[in-house]
């Protein structure tokens, strides 16, 4: 239900870039640029920059506010969820230098590698690993609150 929230493929370096933008001529908001180099790398950068993009979503809708790291979020539940996410990142177990370089990046970090591999974020950092499989995949918590 959020407006904006793009994903462009291209020979750019891959990043998110919040707020307006422009793809093809055609005016878009908050674009998650994937590299095809990182694609073609099989790195994780291309799903920690569609992180960014989630977060930013869950978080403040695509526009101004907290994203769901800080504690933002469009319904209580989210807003409970992104609250906990900072105490996790105090905690200091990032599963890397990137993760522990900020509460977005922890989030982003921590949402690529639950993807990818979730063994290395389950022995890294378990909290983060239960966070995100009692959250984004439990289909229980996308329903709607009454």
């Amino acid at each position: 239900a959020c407006e904006g929230g793009y994903l462009a493929v291209g020979n750019g370096p891959s990043r998110y870039e919040p707020g307006p933008a422009q793809i093809r001529g055609r005016p878009v908001a908050n674009v998650a640029y994937v590299s095809i180099r990182d694609l073609a790398l099989d790195s994780e950068q291309p799903l920690h920059v569609v992180g960014h993009l989630v977060d930013h979503h869950l978080g403040a809708g695509g526009g101004e506010g907290a994203w769901l790291s800080e504690g933002g979020g469009q319904r209580p539940r989210w807003q409970e969820a992104g609250a906990r996410l900072g105490g996790l990142y105090a905690l200091g177990y990032g599963v890397d230098e990137i993760a522990r370089s900020s509460l977005r990046d922890y989030f982003a970090q921590s949402l690529a590698l639950y993807c990818r591999e979730r063994q290395q974020l389950n022995a890294a950092d378990p909290q983060a690993y239960r966070w995100l499989r009692a959250t984004l995949w439990d289909e229980g918590f996308w329903q709607a609150e009454t």
